[in-house]
């Protein structure tokens, strides 16, 4: 019965420290240099537990509207400018994937006579399938802003490579934000991940000194119902905290 406790403490040990691990890593990219949406690609044991970093793949949006600024500063056509990105885009991972769909995608309907803007538009209002909540809705959110430019360059003539700029330095302010409240959440994360733990190592430890909280907790009335009532203001906990992070994360910057 003793070894079966110590099993159950390593277990539980380890599954807190691959949280805080994790939640360590996504501090050290966030707070991290390095040339925007560079990602260096994990392998082995590494990469089935490091966390995504999101920001790096956010800031990527920002090259984008950059690069079409400078392109249309230089002399390109609005219309062709998408094709230009496309064909140059050096973006990794899921976002980076979807932001040259998007590029080829919107030149392609460009060449057959569709407006950029409505391409754009048609983006901004569809899911961003890159496999997170947030990127998702940062990828609608600029194919939205662009398509507004766009919207009213084609409405009035007025210039879009210093519109874009101005977008351009919005969103690295929204991102440096966003990126400030990953930091600031990463500590309450990971004091919810090993308190969620706390039950398994209190049994493992009742179970190395000698006692059988188990079988008590299974067998006797009242320890059923303490487990059903640990059991249910734990799922509760897990459910009003989870719910805390996304209100926190969905903060706007502005």
């Amino acid at each position: 019965m003793a070894i079966g406790g110590a099993g159950a403490l390593i277990m539980a040990a380890l599954l807190v420290w691959s949280g805080s691990a994790g939640a360590a890593g996504r501090l050290r990219a966030l707070g991290a240099g390095g040339p925007p949406g560079v990602e260096r690609p994990p392998s082995g044991f590494r990469a089935r537990w490091r966390r995504r970093d999101r920001a790096a793949e956010a800031m990527q949006w920002v090259t984008l509207v950059r690069r079409l600024a400078a392109l249309l500063t230089a002399g390109r056509a609005p219309a062709t400018v998408f094709g230009e990105v496309s064909a140059a885009s050096g973006g990794t991972g899921p976002t980076g994937r979807w932001i040259t769909r998007v590029c080829g995608d919107v030149h392609a309907a460009a060449q057959v006579g569709v407006p950029v803007s409505a391409g754009l538009a048609r983006f901004a209002g569809g899911p961003a399938p890159v496999g997170d909540r947030l990127l998702s809705a940062t990828a609608r959110s600029v194919c939205a802003q662009l398509s507004a430019c766009w919207e009213i360059s084609e409405r009035s003539g007025a210039s879009l490579a210093q519109t874009l700029s101005g977008v351009a330095g919005s969103l690295e302010s929204q991102l440096d934000a966003q990126a400030a409240r990953e930091s600031a959440l990463a500590g309450p994360r990971v004091t919810v991940r090993t308190l969620s733990w706390l039950p398994v190592l209190a049994l493992g430890l009742g179970m190395l000194m000698g006692t059988d909280p188990v079988t008590t907790l299974l067998t006797t009335a009242w320890g059923r119902v303490a487990l059903v009532a640990g059991a249910g203001l734990t799922i509760a906990g897990r459910l009003w905290t989870r719910t805390l992070m996304h209100r926190a994360e969905a903060v706007s910057g502005s």
